[in-house]
């Protein structure tokens, strides 16, 4: 699978403290059509925390997460995949890496 983070926010600059962003995850497979029954954001943190961000089937293909309070708690770089299960198949996509600046940097 393959990863590709995307927001509407033109400039793609995202902030400590920002909620609300919504992270999209394009995964190139029909999650409907695969029957995928989990569809999940595994994110490792500036400081090599990892979370997992529960998402939700976007379109057909993409994985959508909404930030909550406290996602965006560091500044730095975080790494993405799609963590997907369906039947006769479960497993992570390609790792994304998108920014999260400072408040005013």
């Amino acid at each position: 699978m393959a990863t590709v983070c995307s927001n509407c926010d033109l400039d793609g600059k995202y902030y400590i403290g920002d909620i609300g962003t919504e992270i999209i995850v394009d995964t190139c497979v029909d999650l409907v059509e695969a029957g995928a029954t989990v569809t999940n954001l595994i994110v490792e943190k500036p400081d090599r925390t990892v979370e997992i961000w529960v998402g939700s089937i976007y379109g057909t293909t993409s994985i959508k997460y909404v930030v909550q309070v406290g996602d965006f708690d560091q500044a730095g770089p975080y790494r993405i995949q799609a963590y997907v299960e369906m039947p006769g198949w479960t497993g992570r996509g390609n790792t994304a890496t998108f920014q999260v600046t400072d408040l005013f940097g």
